[in-house]
């Protein structure tokens, strides 16, 4: 009983960009709407994916790039075949750092974690 303890404690964590002022600008979800739309081309398509309202994913999207103070998307309407989104070239650059901010960040966190948990179990320094 005593190795199983703590084996229902998950350790989560979450990473944003905020304003200077705490002010969130975009968050997991803004990072994933921004994938999907590069990989489908449509903020429709996007939001239609994420299972969001596309009224709330333009207006997510609207309010981070006024806060970043540059545009992430470039809409085209559409007419018979339907309108397009795609991402503008400083986009490709936050989704890209975004990615590999993740991608280091989980690396260096799950030693973090394993440790926590060593330190939970009573095995630090192990």
């Amino acid at each position: 009983m005593e190795g199983q303890k703590y084996s229902n404690i998950r350790v989560n964590y979450r990473v944003w960009f905020s304003t200077n002022e705490g002010q969130e600008i975009l968050g997991d979800e803004d990072w994933q709407l921004l994938m999907h739309i590069a990989d489908a081309g449509s903020l429709k398509a996007a939001a239609d994916e994420m299972q969001i309202s596309y009224r709330k994913a333009w207006g997510d999207l609207r309010d981070a790039e006024q806060k970043l103070g540059f545009p992430l998307i470039e809409k085209t309407r559409g007419g018979d075949q339907g309108g397009s989104s795609t991402l503008t070239d400083e986009g490709v650059r936050l989704i890209n750092a975004y990615n590999e901010l993740h991608l280091n960040f989980q690396g260096a966190v799950e030693e973090y974690i394993i440790q926590f948990k060593k330190t939970l179990k009573g095995k630090a320094g192990q």
